[in-house]
Formats: C-alpha cells, structure tokens, sequence
C-alpha cells in the first residue's frame, strides 16, 4: 500500500511537472511570438523611418495635418510650434539629409506625442495633410527672420531662395501672406542695396523665383519699391544679381500694366548701360527685357529717344549677340524715329551685307523684317532715288 501510495505520489508529481513543463513551453512560445512581433514591429518601425527620411511628403503626414489659417487666437502658439517642427521639415524640404535614426527613448519627433497648443488645438492627428499650409508657415517664420540681426537675414534670405526654387507651393504663399513682397524687400530698402551682396543676390533671386507665379507678377509690378531695387540691383551688385533682376523685370513685363509701369520707373536707360558694358550673359537678358518692353509704343518711343538704335548697332558690329540685338532693332524698326537712323545709307547697307553673308536663320530674318519696315515707313525727305536704291535687299 505504501509502494501504491509512494507510486500514486510519484505519478501525481510527475502529472504536476508536466503540468509545470506545458505552461513553460506556452511561455517560451509567447515570448518568441513576442520577440518575432516585437523584431517585425522594429523592421517596420525602421522602413517607417527610412521612407520618412527619403520621402518629404510622408514626413510631413505625419507631423502636421492642420494649421489654422488666419486665426488670431491661435497665432501665437501656432508660430511657437512651427519653429520647433519646421526647422527639421525645411531641412527635407531643400532636400538635404537629415538623420532620424535615434535611440527609442529619444526618436525624431515623427514619434513624439501631438502636440497640443494652449487654445486646446490639436496639431497632430490622422488626417489628411495640408502641405501648402505648411510651406506658407515656413516662408512666413523666415519672413520674420528678415527682420531680425544680420546673420539671422543672411541666412533666412538664403532659405527663402532655395525654398522658391525647389517649391511652386512656397512661390504662392508670397500672394497670401500679408505684406509679404515688403518684408521680403525691407532688408535692400533699409540701406545701399550693394552693401551686402550676398543678402541682396539671395532677396533678388527669391523675386525672380517667386514671380512664375501671377498673382505675384501682380504684387510685385504694383509694389512701389520692388521695382526700383530690381534697377538698382541692374547697377549693382554680382553678376549674378544684375542678370537676375533683368530677369525678373523680364517676367514682370509679361504683364500690359507691368510694361508701363516699368517704362515709367526710370529703368530703361539701365536697361540700355546693360547692353553698352554688361556681361553676355546680362545682355541677352536686357534683349529679352527690351524686347518685351516695346510691345508698348511709348516704351518704343523712350528706348529711341536714348539712343537705342546706336548702342544697338555698335554692339552688333563689334559681333556681340548679333541674333538676339537684330531682334530688337527688328521691333524698334516700327518707330518712325528708330526708321530715320535705320535708314542711314551706310546702315541700311550694312543690314543687307548681313542678311546676304550670316549663317544664322535667325539674324536673317530679322535683317530682311527690318530692312522691309524701313523701306515702307522711311521719309520722303530721303529722296527718290535714294529710297528706290535702298529696296533692292
């Protein structure tokens, strides 16, 4: 009985151990289904932050959903937080590398909690993002920093033209932000423009940048410092600067009001120095300016009265942008003044030595239609035979 007794025990022990053993399998399982969950959940959390890194738009998700718009209450607050969020997001956005790889206990604030502003706004939630929302905080945050100390500019000035490069969205933002075309020129209107070339090359080229959009064509045309600095920027400055503003009074005169605006600012005569001592490169810019700019008679009637057609000509005679500066004589050549010193004996037949001897398709016809509105419209004073010896092109 004992023996029976001991065997009951033994086998009661052994039932218990293997009650023992199964809960430890169950365990082990759990702590591998744990650990395999745990591994996948890191290699997603990884893949997660590595498209983060590479992908802007994923990034930005994830951070920022809704930024109210033109809402005082909230203003503060909001500006707070932007500065905080949005230095990391305009680092992805000038698409330069930023590391988000960081220890759990401190991840990039992709992970951080939503942030909760003082009027109990919600900035961080599952939603839709609104990335042009977004781009506007930014470029208003940098606007502010043009306001403040030199290095501050310099370097707020330097984003603002990365920004408007790289961004369509960051362009438009300039048309809905207030006051934004004087804030970003206030730097340039406070001082000589020259007196920080590398500040006033970054404000001239952040114009030039942000006038593909119309509505800032608009602004900028009406502004009434903006275009002043464009010609004082022409006078000086880099390279880089002149042939940049040139450039941007180019895209403005694509506007009709623009042109007259610009024909009446005092911009043309440094417009025509341009093509007298400028750069190649500047030149051909001031072509496409003046070019555009003599869509407006009185426009025409200015250039000639400065001696366009002469400073046109000389330059084509020393073989400088021979296509591009035929094509502007070719529209001065509708002036009844520009006709006069374009049908000059010797200049007309220098224009037809051209058309018979260039290469170029383009210099051709532009010598044959100036050569054509000079034989239509040349006064009468010139004398019959000498108008009849001139048509022969």
């Amino acid at each position: 009985m004992a023996e029976k007794g001991d065997s009951s025990a033994i086998g009661a022990g052994t039932t218990s151990m293997a009650e023992k053993e199964t809960p430890s399998m169950t365990e082990k399982e759990a702590s591998s289904a744990t650990g395999e969950e745990t591994s996948s959940m890191a290699e997603e959390r990884k893949s997660s932050a590595v498209g983060d890194e590479t992908d802007l738009e994923k990034v930005v998700e994830r951070v920022v959903t809704t930024i109210p718009e033109d809402d005082a209450t909230y203003k503060i607050d909001i500006m707070n937080e932007s500065k905080r969020l949005l230095s990391l997001l305009k680092e992805m956005k000038l698409n330069q590398t930023v590391g988000l790889g960081r220890g759990d206990g401190d991840r990039a604030f992709l992970d951080v909690q939503p942030v909760i502003l003082g009027s109990g706004q919600n900035w961080l939630n599952d939603g839709n993002l609104k990335c042009a929302m977004v781009d506007r905080v930014l470029v208003e945050l940098l606007l502010e920093k043009l306001s403040s100390s030199l290095p501050d500019q310099n370097d707020a000035a330097k984003d603002l033209q990365l920004l408007t490069k790289a961004k369509p969205s960051c362009r438009e933002a300039f048309s809905k932000l207030n006051d934004a075309i004087s804030r970003l020129l206030s730097p340039l209107s406070l001082t000589k423009v020259e007196s920080n070339p590398e500040l006033q090359e970054d404000l001239i080229t952040t114009v030039l940048n942000i006038l593909t959009d119309d509505h800032n064509k608009h602004l900028v045309g009406g502004h009434p410092r903006a275009i002043p600095l464009l010609t004082e920027s022409m006078k000086y400055g880099t390279d880089e600067t002149r042939r940049n503003a040139i450039a941007a009074l180019v895209s403005l005169s694509a506007l009709d009001l623009n042109k007259f605006i610009i024909g009446s600012s005092g911009a043309l005569a440094p417009l025509l120095e341009v093509i007298c001592v400028g750069h190649p490169l500047a030149i051909k810019e001031a072509a496409s300016a003046i070019c555009s700019l003599c869509k407006v008679y009185e426009n025409q009637d200015k250039f000639t009265k400065i001696g366009a057609v002469k400073i046109i000509l000389q330059k084509i005679k020393e073989g400088i942008l021979v296509d591009e500066l035929l094509g502007v004589l070719a529209v001065l050549s509708t002036h009844n003044d520009a006709v006069e010193e374009l049908g000059d004996p010797d200049t007309f037949q220098y224009l037809i030595d051209i058309k018979r001897n260039t290469a170029s398709e383009i210099a051709r016809k532009n010598c044959i239609q100036i050569l054509f509105n000079v034989s239509m419209l040349e006064k009468s004073s010139f004398g019959d035979e000498k108008k009849k010896s001139r048509r022969v092109i």
